[in-house]
């Protein structure tokens, strides 16, 4: 009866055990700037196991607690185990509260997981946005520069990148500025605008804060730019070829309208293009990034029954004129007038000869 017993209670113990849940780890900074990504790693590979406990394809999602004193949750972000057993998270860190944060990996079943798991970590956040003084001022009158001095507390002389952004768009840096044994910087950015600018602050460890710069005052006048143009006759059998130099930035042609016009042109690259979009009432038109090269043009009409006189313009360029070089680079024989040839001496004087013999006749 004892053995019956115990054979019993073998079965029961088996019958009851659960199957064997499958391993995961979540790795994590101890310690975060704010403003800087918080990046979470895992595994399900344990070592010395051939292959990862989950199964490639396995989500879950992971989860950001404020937990300095009562828990909350922040933001919460979906993994996907990859093939070697990996996933990774990234949460944004900038407008956070400092503090200590709990990440945690959500066990879908509550069994998924095993006891050796580990599933939770605590990240402290820490802002070092108080370390940052500002000495010029915040508000500025608009004179063509945005002027930023300060000091950053205990950095000394081991420099300061700054990156400023205006309308959603970087438009100084990101550089590093030298900063004296005190961390002072001083830097004069060329702006062309007014209008609010952010600036933001890293160092060698990381992301430091940021400080918003608001310039007054009139904006600087944009400058029309100049309209070149040049003629020239243009057939199908004969196009119209011209140059146009550039000083560099976007070039805009043009051609007259009244005709059926295609416009070809070789860029800076030796690239050909073709452009034939608009008909007789509308002009071509083409815009065209360039460094300060040359631009050919060829322009011909599309009827091989037009012949007329084709006018080209182009905005932002030194010089618009007819070209003779042009036609060679776009593979077209350049016509040249044969002259007229003086009869050989021998041959005058046959038909001088000949004159007379015809008037004795």
């Amino acid at each position: 009866m004892k053995r019956i017993a115990w054979l019993t209670l073998i079965v029961a113990l088996v019958l009851i055990t659960p199957a064997s849940a499958a391993y995961v780890s979540i790795n994590a900074p101890q310690e975060v700037y704010v403003g800087d990504p918080l990046v979470v790693k895992g595994t399900s590979t344990l070592e010395g196991q051939p292959r990862p406990s989950l199964n490639p394809g396995f989500s879950t999602e992971i989860v950001l607690y404020y937990a300095q004193y009562t828990k909350r949750e922040v933001d919460r972000k979906t993994i996907v185990v990859q093939e070697d057993g990996t996933f990774s998270a990234t949460f944004e860190t900038e407008g956070l509260e400092p503090g200590r944060y709990s990440i945690e990996i959500i066990d879908p079943t509550k069994t998924t997981f095993g006891g050796s798991s580990k599933t939770q970590q605590l990240v402290t956040l820490i802002d070092r946005s108080g370390i940052i003084t500002i000495d010029s001022p915040l508000t500025q009158e608009f004179d063509g520069t945005l002027d930023i001095r300060g000091s950053i507390a205990d950095l000394g002389d081991a420099g300061v990148q700054i990156r400023v952004e205006h309308g959603g768009f970087i438009v100084y840096g990101p550089t590093y500025l030298a900063t004296d044994k005190n961390g002072a910087f001083s830097v004069e950015v060329p702006i062309s605008v007014g209008g609010t600018y952010e600036v933001t602050f890293h160092d060698a460890r990381g992301y430091i804060g940021s400080r918003e710069f608001v310039v007054s005052g009139a904006v600087q006048p944009t400058a029309t730019p100049v309209v070149l143009s040049a003629t020239a006759p243009a057939s199908r059998s004969a196009p119209a070829y011209f140059e146009v130099e550039t000083p560099g930035g976007t070039v805009t042609i043009t051609t007259s309208s009244g005709f059926d016009w295609v416009l070809e042109y070789i860029d800076e690259k030796n690239e050909r293009h073709r452009v034939n979009e608009k008909g007789m009432l509308e002009p071509e038109k083409v815009e065209i990034a360039t460094e300060g090269g040359t631009i050919y043009l060829k322009v011909y009409p599309l009827s091989y029954s037009d012949d007329a006189t084709v006018q080209v313009f182009a905005a932002n360029a030194r010089a618009v004129r007819v070209s003779q070089t042009a036609p060679s680079l776009f593979g077209d024989a350049t016509p040249t007038p044969t002259p007229s040839t003086p009869l050989p001496p021998l041959l005058a004087l046959l038909a001088i000869f000949l004159l007379v013999l015809a008037r004795r006749g």
